[in-house]
C-alpha cells in the first residue's frame, strides 16, 4: 500500500500548491477577486509514460473582461459569451513527458509548475490575467492546457509556445503570439481594434463579422493567404501583394491588423455568419 499512499501524498501537495499559487497571486485584491469557489486537481498517467494532473478554478467575476494569459509552453483556448453563473471557469491540464521509466519523477516533477490567475482591477475594464511557469531543470518535458470560460470577453491577449491558441467571441482586439501552433480567432462581432496573430507552422483563421475594419498587414512565407469580404470598402491595391503577401485596407477605421505565419496557409473572412464554420478551413 505504500505506492497508493505517496500518490495521494503527492496529490495533496499538488493540490494545496495550486491554492497557495493562486492565493498569493491574489493579493491586493478585492475579495471579490480573490474568491476562489472550487480548486480541483487529479492526477493519472497515460500508457506512453506522460503523466497528467489538472487543476479547475472558478473566479467570480462581474461583467465584461479582458483576458491576458502566459504560459511556457501548451495550448490556450478562450471563450466568451458563455453561460458561467457569473465566474471565470478554468481549466489547466499540466502534463509531463519523462517516458515510460520515469514516472514517478514525472509525477513529482508537476510539483515545480506554478500556477496563478486573478482578476486586475485599474484599466477601463477588469482583466483576468494568468501566468503559468515552471522551476524544473527539464522545462522542455512540461506543458500547460488552458480552457477559459467567461460571460463576456472584450480583449485577448495570449502568448505561449508549442500550442495552438483558440479566441472565441471578442468583442474587441486580439493579441497571439504562439509557435508550431495554429490559430483561430472567431467572433460574432465586427472588430475595429487592432489585431496580431503570429505563429509558425499552423494555420491562422480569421474570422469576424460584416463591419470589421482596419488595415491588413499580412504575410505568409511559405504559404498562401485567402480572403473573403462580404461587405464594406475593401481595398487591395499594394503592388507588393502576391499568393503569400496581403496588404489592403477594410473601410476607414485605422487599426492594424498584423497576421505573420510560416510554412502554413492565413484564412480572412468578414461576414454574417462567422460562427457557423466546419472544422476544416480550405477556403475563408
Amino acid at each position: 500500500m505504500q505506492a497508493p499512499r505517496n500518490a495521494l501524498a503527492r496529490l495533496a501537495r499538488t493540490t494545496a500548491a495550486a491554492i497557495a499559487a493562486l492565493a498569493a497571486g491574489c493579493a491586493g485584491h478585492s475579495s471579490v477577486e480573490r474568491g476562489v469557489d472550487h480548486v480541483a486537481g487529479s492526477v493519472s498517467s497515460s500508457l506512453d509514460g506522460a503523466v497528467t494532473d489538472f487543476r479547475e478554478y472558478a473566479i467570480p467575476v462581474d461583467g465584461i473582461l479582458d483576458v491576458d494569459v502566459q504560459t511556457f509552453a501548451g495550448d490556450v483556448i478562450v471563450r466568451g459569451g458563455r453561460d458561467t453563473g457569473g465566474e471565470a471557469r478554468i481549466r489547466v491540464t499540466l502534463s509531463a513527458r519523462h517516458g515510460r521509466d520515469r514516472k514517478e519523477e514525472a509525477q513529482a516533477s508537476l510539483e515545480d509548475v506554478q500556477v496563478q490567475a486573478e482578476v486586475q482591477r485599474g484599466g477601463d475594464v477588469p482583466s483576468l490575467v494568468m501566468r503559468c511557469s515552471t522551476s524544473h531543470d527539464e522545462a522542455w518535458l512540461h506543458q500547460t492546457d488552458i480552457e477559459i470560460d467567461l460571460p463576456e470577453l472584450r480583449r485577448a491577449r495570449v502568448r505561449t509556445r508549442d500550442g495552438k491558441v483558440f479566441v472565441f467571441e471578442n468583442r474587441g482586439g486580439c493579441s497571439v503570439e504562439t509557435v508550431d501552433g495554429e490559430i483561430r480567432m472567431f467572433t460574432p462581432w465586427a472588430i475595429s481594434e487592432d489585431v496580431s496573430l503570429v505563429t509558425r507552422g499552423g494555420q491562422v483563421v480569421m474570422r469576424a463579422y460584416t463591419g470589421t475594419c482596419g488595415t491588413f498587414d499580412v504575410e505568409c512565407v511559405n504559404g498562401e493567404v485567402k480572403t473573403r469580404v462580404e461587405a464594406g470598402d475593401w481595398r487591395i491595391l499594394d503592388r507588393r501583394n502576391d499568393h503569400d503577401t496581403l496588404r489592403a485596407t477594410l473601410g476607414t477605421c485605422t487599426n492594424r491588423i498584423t497576421i505573420r505565419n510560416v510554412d502554413a496557409p492565413v484564412r480572412i473572412s468578414s461576414v454574417k455568419d462567422p460562427m457557423d464554420h466546419g472544422s476544416i478551413f480550405s477556403s475563408p
